[in-house]
């Protein structure tokens, strides 16, 4: 049986967009009193108290980048366990064919859009889960392998 180390959990929802052959990637703040501050990595947040994931993903998007994306395709889960607290990350990705006009980066400084043949070169600037699940997504979607 596996054992869990608290029932604290912080539930949260992340998605990959692809934007032709590049995904679109935040660019974290320069604040340690955030997880990976200064790397790259996707766009979500937290769950909010009576709200289901896949309406998680649908407001952070909006509030971070006033994208108003209605589809979005569950690729996985990822559990991290940090000093003590269970964190479940969802990961979802969806496919834009532009950027319009009111996209904007509300949250983080900025953002990149890298190309899927060079992701792998990023590797270590962007967040290790958010890594993970660029890598599901491409296996899934692409059959492809990032190493």
């Amino acid at each position: 049986m596996i054992s869990i180390p608290t029932t604290d959990y912080v539930n949260s929802s992340f998605a990959v967009i692809v934007l032709g052959n590049k995904f679109l990637l935040q660019k974290r703040d320069n604040k340690k009193s955030i997880w990976y501050p200064s790397m790259l990595g996707l766009f979500g947040g937290k769950i909010e108290v009576n709200e289901s994931p896949y309406e998680a993903i649908q407001r952070e998007i909006f509030e971070e980048t006033n994208l108003k994306i209605k589809n979005f395709q569950f690729i996985c889960s990822i559990s991290i366990c940090k000093k003590n607290k269970l964190y479940n990350r969802n990961v979802y990705s969806t496919a834009i064919k532009y950027l319009p006009n009111n996209f904007k980066v509300n949250e983080g400084r900025g953002y990149l859009e890298v190309e899927d043949k060079n992701i792998h070169k990023l590797k270590k600037k962007i967040v290790p889960n958010d890594y993970i699940a660029i890598s599901n997504y491409l296996r899934i979607k692409r059959k492809l392998y990032l190493c």
